[in-house]
């Protein structure tokens, strides 16, 4: 039976962010190398445990490169609030990047 007629939205989007880290997963173990990860507004139909959950895993030193991507400020800087270590933050708009202090 097809996830999208059985599971909720956050379900369905837990689900394929499941698939994408086994896939990252897969490519870091079969080539030795860290693939860059982008996650891309994902957090949108996801309670803030799930997010947590999430942020704290790809945050640990083994992920390389990560691309977060959101449209609510707001909610961002609550994600990024959870990570530790080194990160960079910017604004796109019109195609222009502006970082942010």
């Amino acid at each position: 039976m097809p996830l999208r007629r059985t599971a909720s939205q956050g379900q369905t989007k837990t689900f394929t962010t499941s698939l994408r880290l086994a896939q990252y997963e897969f490519l870091r173990e079969a080539t030795g190398m860290r693939p860059l990860l982008l996650l891309d507004d994902i957090f949108d139909k996801l309670d803030s445990r799930r997010v947590e959950r999430i942020i704290r895993l790809v945050a640990r030193r083994d992920f390389g490169q990560i691309f977060i991507t959101d449209t609510n400020r707001k909610h961002l800087d609550e994600i990024v609030s959870l990570m530790a270590g080194d990160f960079r933050m910017w604004t796109v708009s019109d195609g222009a990047f502006t970082p942010e202090r």
